[in-house]
């Protein structure tokens, strides 16, 4: 192609462009001017006018209270009594949690003093399960010596 194909351009001077081409089948010619409703009149400088004011500033920030500190070592020693109860048909687990819950209740039952009280429910229920599951497991151990001697007794071991 040579510089002749082209189209003549228009003459910078005058200020005169072609005419834009008409759309194509189906699309609607542009409009003159934007609507007025979607578009809010324009205040000076650009922005549109404010309807509400400065925001409010937030109020003062509320003082609350420290959250009170647990006391872990009751919560271990109701859940160690708890479970050495449950699994005191088991020789020697049963005795080990229940020295274990006695021995966090104990120490639970002291911090609950130092705090106000916090968990000293759970460390003497912890201490009553780790106690009543050792009473138990002696019993349980009289039992069975008892039933294996007149076993052995009655049929010689």
């Amino acid at each position: 192609m040579s510089g002749s194909d082209y189209p003549p351009s228009p003459d910078p001077s005058s200020g005169q462009y072609p005419p834009a081409p008409p759309p194509g089948p189906g699309y609607p010619l542009p409009p003159a001017q934007p609507p007025p409703f979607p578009y809010p009149p324009q205040a000076p400088g650009g922005y549109p006018p404010q309807q509400y004011g400065a925001p409010q500033p937030y109020p003062a920030a509320y003082a609350y209270a420290a959250p009170q500190a647990g006391n872990g070592m009751a919560v271990a020693a109701l859940v160690l009594g708890i479970l050495s109860l449950i699994l005191s048909w088991l020789l020697v687990v049963d005795f080990i949690l229940a020295v274990l819950a006695i021995i966090f209740g104990a120490v639970g039952l002291s911090t609950a003093g130092k705090r106000g009280g916090a968990g000293r429910g759970m460390a003497i229920a912890g201490l009553i399960l780790g106690a009543l599951t050792i009473v138990l497991g002696i019993i349980f151990w009289i039992v069975v010596y008892g039933v294996i001697t007149s076993t052995c007794g009655a049929y010689g071991c």
